[in-house]
């Protein structure tokens, strides 16, 4: 993933975590049909930003095997081990 996607995702991340104080700091519904909707709502928007959070951590996992192995390379002038074929018996 480049920077621009990770700061895109991390801009709508921001706007949604503020979305969610704006929805906390707003008066309680006083049916029980607006309280569904103002949970799902913010169902919605902590989904949205549990995936953000999964996608940014999946690229940073990536991000820190690549430095390791770059890593590996440079200080300790080590070869990166081939990877072990699993093969079907």
């Amino acid at each position: 993933m480049n920077k621009e996607r990770k700061m895109e995702l991390l801009k709508r991340q921001l706007g949604l975590r503020h979305k969610l104080k704006v929805h906390d700091s707003m008066k309680m519904p006083d049916t029980h049909e607006d309280i569904a909707v103002m949970t799902l709502a913010r169902w919605d928007f902590e989904d949205e930003i549990a995936a953000i959070d999964e996608l940014l951590h999946e690229g940073r996992k990536h991000n820190i095997g690549v430095k390791r192995e770059q890593l590996r390379k440079e200080y300790l002038n080590e070869a990166v081990p081939p990877k072990k074929s699993k093969s079907k018996a």
